[in-house]
C-alpha cells in the first residue's frame, strides 16, 4: 500500500507540474508550435519560405498565380493604383530566395492559405499591436512575444544563441529581420518588422527583403494539446485516491 500511495502522489504531482508548466510554447501537432500567452499558433519551421522555394523552384510563381495583387494601405509604392499592389518576380529578389518585400510576405502567407498549408486556411504574417515601441523589449507584438516570453531572449542578443529550452521546438530560427504584417500607421510606404539578431522592432520600408514567419490565430492545432482545465481535473481525482489510500490505510 505505501508503494501505491507513492506511485499516486508521483503521478499527480507530475501532471499537476505539467499544467503549471504549460506556459508560453507547446507543440502543437507536426510543424506546429501553441503560444499560448499571444494565443497564436507559429510555424515550427522559423524560414519556412525558404524552405519551400528550396524543394520547389517554381514557388515564386505559384505565389504570383494564386495572388497577383497585394490590397494594402494607399501608398507611394502601389503599382496598381491607391491600395493595390501587382506582385512580380522582383517583389522575390533576395540571395537564396530566403527573404522577400512586404507584399511579396503577405503574397506567400495567402498562398499557404489556398494551399491548405498543414490543413490550416488562415495563415498571415505576425502583428505589431504597439505601434509605440520601437527598439527593445517591446513584448506588445507577436514576434516580440515570442522572442522575450516565449523563447526567453534578451536584448541586444541574437536569438540563435540566447534562449531557453522552448528554442527547440523550432528549426531553422535565423537572426535577422522578420516582417510584420502591420504596416506603419503614420506612413503605409512602410511596415513593422523585428530583428531576432538582437531582439529590436523597427519600421522600414515595405520594398525592404526581410524574412517571413507564418503564423495562425489561436490553437490551430487543440485537439493534439491537454486542456489545462482537463489535467487540472485528472490531478484532483488523482489527489481524491491518495486521500482515499490514506483513509484506507489508517482503517482496512
Amino acid at each position: 500500500m505505501r508503494h501505491e500511495f507513492k506511485a499516486a502522489i508521483l503521478l499527480a504531482a507530475g501532471l499537476l507540474s505539467v499544467n503549471a508548466a504549460q506556459a508560453s510554447l507547446i507543440a502543437d501537432g507536426p510543424g506546429l508550435v501553441y503560444d499560448n500567452v499571444a494565443n497564436v499558433t507559429w510555424s515550427s519551421n522559423g524560414n519556412l519560405f525558404g524552405s519551400m522555394y528550396a524543394t520547389d523552384p517554381n514557388l515564386i510563381n505559384q505565389i504570383i498565380a494564386a495572388v497577383p495583387t497585394v490590397h494594402d494601405t494607399p501608398n507611394a509604392y502601389d503599382n496598381a493604383g491607391p491600395g493595390n499592389y501587382n506582385l512580380s518576380a522582383s517583389d522575390f529578389n533576395a540571395a537564396g530566395y530566403s527573404v522577400i518585400d512586404w507584399w511579396g510576405a503577405m503574397a506567400w502567407a495567402k498562398y499557404l492559405d489556398s494551399t491548405n498549408y498543414l490543413g490550416h486556411n488562415t495563415w498571415e504574417l505576425p502583428t505589431t499591436y504597439n505601434q509605440n515601441c520601437v527598439g527593445y523589449n517591446c513584448t506588445n507584438s507577436m514576434l516580440g512575444e515570442l522572442f522575450y516570453t516565449g523563447l526567453g531572449g534578451t536584448a541586444g542578443q541574437p536569438i540563435t544563441t540566447t534562449h531557453n529550452a522552448s528554442y527547440g521546438l523550432f528549426t531553422n530560427v535565423q537572426n535577422v529581420a522578420y516582417w510584420s504584417g502591420t504596416e506603419y500607421a503614420s506612413n503605409p510606404d512602410l511596415a513593422w518588422y523585428f530583428y531576432t539578431g538582437n531582439g529590436g522592432q523597427y519600421e522600414y520600408y515595405k520594398f525592404y527583403n526581410n524574412y517571413s514567419w507564418a503564423v495562425l490565430p489561436g490553437n490551430a492545432g487543440a485537439a493534439n494539446v491537454p486542456e489545462p482545465a482537463s489535467v487540472a481535473l485528472l490531478g484532483i481525482g488523482l489527489l481524491g485516491l491518495m486521500a482515499g489510500l490514506r483513509r484506507h490505510r489508517r482503517f482496512g
